[in-house]
């Protein structure tokens, strides 16, 4: 079955039990434009979609599933996990390597690095320490393969989310919202997914476009984290409070958190 090949700090795959039990019963197109790891994507299997991201590896790395699995498998059948290997892999650009050549290195680091956290640097450069796992999947041959089954290379497309506006969604639509999260106690690190950054004035956007398309009646699913912020941006929605754990610590005692899970018209 099509799953998850990525590893994504703040992946929803431990909220999905909570997410599920708001599914819609019915919808006529999904859209997903944060994409990630795709957890909700892959959970749902919908037939009729639009995932989206601003992130441009990330949306090489599914196009190409989508088209040529069977040589990023080739590729990643060559890669090494060892630490010298991983840092001159990381060192390379995205920008300067073909495309089916990037969707493994994007693959291998993700599976190699610190936590399968994305982070990048002002430059854009990727800049996650090596993980030290003594056996890590890399390669997922049979997941690589299930997963190109499920995704459409025409139906993935680099966007920003404000771009949703100049689409037409209707109340029969559902979208389901993972942006990165506002910080709890300052740890800003998920504010370095692209090297422009999520800041608090996009998050307001988010909240604006949100609002928007619910009243307008459209299936809503939005996560964050249980902050006073969130909170204010989204009063008058439902939401739960989720307990959660966040792997993206490297101190034990500070990976509880709390998740919202926000929505609308369902």
């Amino acid at each position: 079955m099509p799953s998850p090949f990525l590893k994504w700090a703040g992946g929803k795959s431990q909220l999905l039990p909570e997410i599920r039990k708001l599914y819609p019963a019915k919808y006529a197109k999904y859209y997903e434009p944060f994409l990630g790891g795709g957890a909700v994507f892959f959970d749902l299997k919908p037939k009729n979609y639009l995932l989206s991201d601003i992130n441009p590896e990330l949306i090489n790395v599914y196009k190409m599933i989508a088209t040529k699995h069977k040589q990023v498998i080739e590729k990643l059948l060559l890669m090494k996990n060892t630490e010298t290997y991983f840092y001159e892999k990381r060192a390379q650009r995205f920008e300067d390597l073909e495309k089916i050549e990037a969707a493994a290195r994007t693959i291998f680091l993700n599976r190699t690095c610190f936590n399968g956290l994305y982070r990048v640097n002002k430059s854009g450069q990727f800049n996650v320490p090596y993980g030290r796992y003594k056996n890590p999947d890399f390669v997922q041959e049979l997941k690589l393969k299930d997963s190109s089954k499920l995704l459409k290379a025409n139906s993935i497309v680099l966007m920003a989310f404000e771009e949703l506006r100049k689409l037409e969604i209707t109340n029969k639509d559902f979208i389901f919202f993972d942006p990165p999260y506002v910080p709890l106690d300052g740890y800003a690190d998920f504010k370095r997914y692209t090297k422009e950054q999520f800041h608090m004035d996009s998050q307001e956007n988010l909240a604006d476009l949100f609002k928007s398309l619910a009243s307008k009646g459209v299936k809503l699913i939005l996560t964050n984290s249980n902050t006073e912020a969130v909170l204010r941006l989204y009063k008058g929605f439902d939401f739960k409070v989720i307990q959660t754990k966040r792997n993206i610590n490297s101190k034990g005692n500070k990976r509880k958190g709390e998740d919202l899970i926000i929505h609308a018209n369902l």
